[in-house]
This record gives C-alpha cells, structure tokens and sequence, in this order.
C-alpha cells in the first residue's frame, strides 16, 4: 500500500464519520467537516479534480459558518433535528438557477485554467456540493439531492483518474446519502405556502 492510498483511507474514514453525522443532523459534523477537506484538498490535486479543491476550501469555511448557525438553530433540550425542513418553491428555483449558473461560471475556469480532463462534470459536482453546503447549513432536506449527485459523479471521476479507494468510498458516501436523506424527510417539515 502506497502512501496515497493511506491518506485516501483516512480520509474516507473521517469522511464516513461525517456523513454518519450528518445523517444524524449532529452538531459535532461541522468540527469533522473542519478537517476532512485538509485531506480531499490534497487527493484532489494529486487526481487533478480541481474543482474539489474549491469546494473543499469552501468547505472549510462553510463548517465555521455551519456549525454557527446550527448552535442557534438547536431545539429548547439541545436538539441537533430541530429545523430540518423542506424548501419553499421560491427558495427552492433561486437555489436551483444559482447551481445551473456555477456549472456555466465555473466549468469554463477548470477546463482553460486548470486543465481538468472531465472539466463538465467536475463543474457540476462543484456547484451541486457548494449548494448542497449552503443547503445544509439551513438544515434545508434537499441538501441530500445534492450530495447523492455529486458523489456519484465525484465516485466516477476519481475511478476514471485511478484513485479507486477514493472511488469505492464516494460510492460509500452515495449509499449514505441516499439513507440521509430517508432520515431527514422522517424528520423534516413541509414548507409553509
């Protein structure tokens, strides 16, 4: 085992321990949220999915943001769920013409300034997971949409450039999503009209 396939490992595993968390709607995934992008900053270059660094370096920075909102957003016994929620139909076209316009902005950027060999679908997993943070931070259910998409694409790209342990734990990350998700709409309320 090489030395990239160990910290491919560690970082699945704190990558697991996230999306168990996040699963959970617990407040302690924004300080493993902290962490993580470190590691799949570092995978990303090495894989020249260049968009995941931005989105990891967002990342990084949304945690902060996140793990703010969500300390005041806790239920009156502390509870993390309190929150989840469906978008309204408003919110819900404004979020989606936001990811269409960063697919547009940030596709040509990786294709003729970074050289990114899938520069299309690194574009749209980039902007799906920069809304899908923001989504989550607003405790917002369709964050899981998000997540579901840009990991299956994220789970292609790297197996196309070779990084397989990363592959196989971004198809890990789309199971877990997908659960995520089931659990959150249990938990979620209807928008209001």
């Amino acid at each position: 085992m090489d030395q990239m396939q160990i910290i491919e490992i560690v970082a699945a595993t704190i990558g697991i321990i996230y999306v168990w968390l996040e699963m959970r709607a617990s407040r302690w995934l924004w300080p493993v949220g902290i962490v993580l992008p470190l590691f799949y900053i570092y995978i990303s270059w090495e894989s020249r999915v260049y968009g995941n660094i931005v989105v990891n370096v967002y990342y990084i920075i949304a945690c902060i943001l996140g793990w703010i909102a969500w300390h005041r957003s806790r239920g009156e016994a502390g509870d993390d769920t309190a929150g989840i929620r469906y978008m309204p139909v408003r919110t819900a076209l404004i979020t989606l013409l936001i990811a269409v316009a960063g697919v547009v902005l940030i596709t040509p950027l990786l294709k003729h300034y970074m050289g990114s060999p899938y520069p299309i679908w690194d574009g749209i997993a980039t902007s799906v997971s920069l809304v899908g943070m923001w989504l989550l931070a607003k405790k917002y259910i369709e964050t899981w949409y998000c997540w579901i998409l840009s990991n299956v694409i994220y789970c292609t790209l790297y197996f196309l450039q070779g990084f397989t342990v990363t592959g196989y734990f971004f198809v890990i990350y789309s199971v877990v999503a997908v659960l995520g998700w089931y659990r959150w709409h249990k938990l979620g309320k209807q928008p209001e009209a």
